[in-house]
């Protein structure tokens, strides 16, 4: 996780460079609809909105009180912050609500992009874009830093499955298992252990076991006397991913035959 924070603040740096330093008017709704989409649906920034909404709602709560003068000028501060995100935010929302209404229909309809073009068509609309991205940005990076401080050291001393980016992490090193876009052995072998069985890491987990719950598999794992070896090459697999990216050549500990049970080593946990 300690890894994923920078990378996701230069997914959304990139975007909003990108911005800044298009002229065609139709690519920047593009990337303000990329840049959207991605923080509204990466789970990271989504919790992130979500503690930006519950704490405005919060101060908007305590802005309607009876307050002495001194608290209701530091809830009116609050009010003002709190707002200017999501008036900033709202222009970017717009933008993508429009632009996803307009790649659903697969169609670029001229009466919608026309309005929308017309909604930011004044001298000063890019400019106030611009102040969009980084406002939203200074928002969402201040709390992924703090997120980021909180758990640093604890992240450190965790292994973990990154399973959207298939990376292992040990101990703040980290693995590459497989390509995102492919979903192989050693990835489903890891998210069986690290995030099915997560709350059993010190338990043994049998081969049988996960060939019927992540690889459905099992009948051919009881008519199959050897099909044991399948499950105990993956072990194999993973254990050398590790080796030869971090040097540590016992991270799985496994053994053989039709009952064969594997597991973290508890120094890895």
């Amino acid at each position: 996780m300690k890894a994923y924070y920078p990378a996701l603040k230069e997914k959304m740096l990139e975007l909003t460079r990108l911005f800044c330093i298009e002229s065609n008017i139709f690519q920047r709704f593009v990337i303000v609809y990329k840049y959207v989409t991605l923080i509204d649906k990466d789970p990271i920034t989504k919790g992130v909105l979500q503690k930006i909404f519950d704490n405005t709602a919060e101060v908007m709560g305590e802005a309607g009180q009876e307050l002495n003068e001194d608290k209701f000028l530091n809830v009116k501060s609050e009010v003002i912050h709190t707002n200017e995100f999501w008036v900033y935010y709202s222009n970017l929302k717009i933008i993508y609500s429009r632009m996803k209404k307009i790649k659903e229909c697969k169609i670029c309809e001229k009466k919608e992009y026309d309005d929308l073009c017309r909604l930011f068509s004044k001298p000063y609309s890019k400019d106030s874009l611009k102040l969009s991205f980084k406002v939203v940005n200074s928002s969402i990076f201040e709390h992924l830093d703090q997120n980021n401080f909180l758990n640093d050291e604890e992240e450190d001393k965790k292994t973990w499955f990154d399973q959207k980016r298939s990376i292992l992490w040990i101990k703040g090193e980290k693995v590459t298992i497989g390509k995102q876009d492919k979903i192989g052995n050693a990835h489903k072998l890891l998210k069986y252990i690290l995030i099915d069985n997560k709350d059993n890491l010190e338990d043994d987990l049998f081969y049988s076991e996960m060939a019927e719950d992540e690889f459905d598999d099992f009948d051919e794992y009881k008519e199959n006397h050897k099909r044991w070896r399948r499950y105990h090459a993956i072990c194999c697999e993973v254990n050398k991913k590790i080796e030869d990216a971090i040097k540590i050549k016992d991270f799985l500990i496994f053994n053989t035959g039709r009952k064969g049970k594997f597991k973290i080593n508890k120094k890895y946990i």
